[in-house]
């Protein structure tokens, strides 16, 4: 026992005491958040890693999961074995259990350093020069109808009739391709959001991620961003940049979708600013509809057939996996993550787009 003790592989458990002093300096300092993590440790950080993972055309991260996964499985099955087998059953034990909190323990200061602290770095609005307001009801019935008519405008040039559901011309590789070419675009209005941008990974397991309700993940360990592909064409390219922005350490989801949108509708390809206008169009919405649903329904009205039926679509593909016990699970794992991480409404946040896109529309009229 005194050997087990005085092994250096014990050095690895101060994973644990430097994970939480990364996490308690982040959340108590903003400064130290922004500019020691984010735009410090985590930029290198996230170069080198995009950099290696970036060479494979698969999702390191995905190959990762399984990994762990199995390795999980495994692991109480190989430790009973080995203490049946172990003279000095206690000692094993120990031993195992050791091992099991030195890998969470790397897993842990692994995660604080490629996503953790940056949940407490400023917020992408103050980068923008957006100022978020409380806003009226008709302020969002207006930035409906606008939204509305783009998206409409945006169908149309996609030069496909509206009685035909959007099928995407571009293949996943391709369109990754035009994600990163919109970032890359985007990175030079804002500078906080410069950097290297690896092509976008797609899951090989997507229609398992659909299951548990999930259309795109950044994986930390990796700095990857790994998209569903499995689902509906037009939400792709938003998802693409949405998780395209997670790389640049914004992890709130009102802040990704928001960067997402405004890298969409700016690009140059077609398919992608559709992408951004129904992001946002479903978005504003929702909350349209929780405010007045009058007028919502008005608004409705507005839409083309085109983007009412890919709506339709849309929704009648998710439908299949309404509250399974999958999907359950996944709302609630991923509710769970974002209120661990500084994100107090949870899954609620991707709605918080909105306060951004009327921000962004008051600032655009007042000029």
């Amino acid at each position: 026992m005194r050997e087990l003790i005085k092994q250096k592989r014990n050095l690895i458990l101060l994973c644990w005491p430097v994970g939480f002093l990364c996490y308690f300096l982040a959340k108590n300092n903003r400064d130290i958040a922004e500019y020691v993590f984010a735009r410090g440790i985590y930029k290198v950080y996230g170069w080198v890693m995009s950099h290696i993972n970036g060479i494979f055309p698969f999702s390191v991260g995905e190959l990762l999961l399984i990994l762990a996964a199995l390795g999980l499985a495994l692991f109480p099955i190989i430790t009973i074995i080995f203490i049946i087998r172990s003279k000095h059953k206690i000692i094993t034990l120990v031993s195992s259990l050791r091992h099991l909190l030195l890998a969470v323990g790397i897993v842990f200061l692994w995660f604080m350093i490629g996503a953790g602290t940056n949940y407490y770095r400023y917020e992408f609005s103050g980068f923008s020069g957006l100022v978020i307001e409380k806003s009226s009801k008709d302020e969002l019935y207006e930035l409906c109808k606008e939204l509305a008519a783009k998206t409409n405008a945006a169908r149309e040039s996609l030069g496909i009739s509206e009685g035909e559901v959007f099928v995407s011309k571009l293949s996943n590789r391709e369109r990754a391709g035009e994600a990163v070419s919109a970032m890359e675009k985007l990175s030079k209005k804002y500078d906080v959001l410069k950097g290297y941008y690896p092509y976008p990974k797609s899951v090989f397991f997507s229609r398992t991620l659909s299951e548990f309700n999930i259309t795109g993940v950044y994986f930390p360990f990796t700095v990857e961003a790994n998209v569903n592909v499995d689902t509906p064409d037009y939400p792709k390219g938003a998802c693409l940049c949405h998780e395209l922005s997670h790389l640049r350490g914004f992890m709130r989801e009102d802040e990704a979708n928001f960067i997402g949108y405004l890298a969409c509708v700016n690009s140059d390809c077609p398919e992608l600013v559709y992408s951004g206008y129904m992001l946002a169009l479903v978005h504003t919405g929702n909350k349209l509809y929780e405010e007045d649903k009058d007028r919502y329904y008005e608004m409705w009205n507005t839409y083309s057939a085109g983007v009412r039926l890919d709506l339709a679509k849309n929704s009648e593909y998710w439908k299949q996996f309404k509250d399974t016990t999958l999907s359950n699970v996944g709302e609630k794992m991923n509710n769970t993550y974002l209120k661990l991480n500084n994100v107090e409404d949870g899954t609620k946040s991707y709605g918080r787009m909105v306060d951004l896109l009327l921000a962004e529309r008051r600032a655009r009229i007042s000029r």
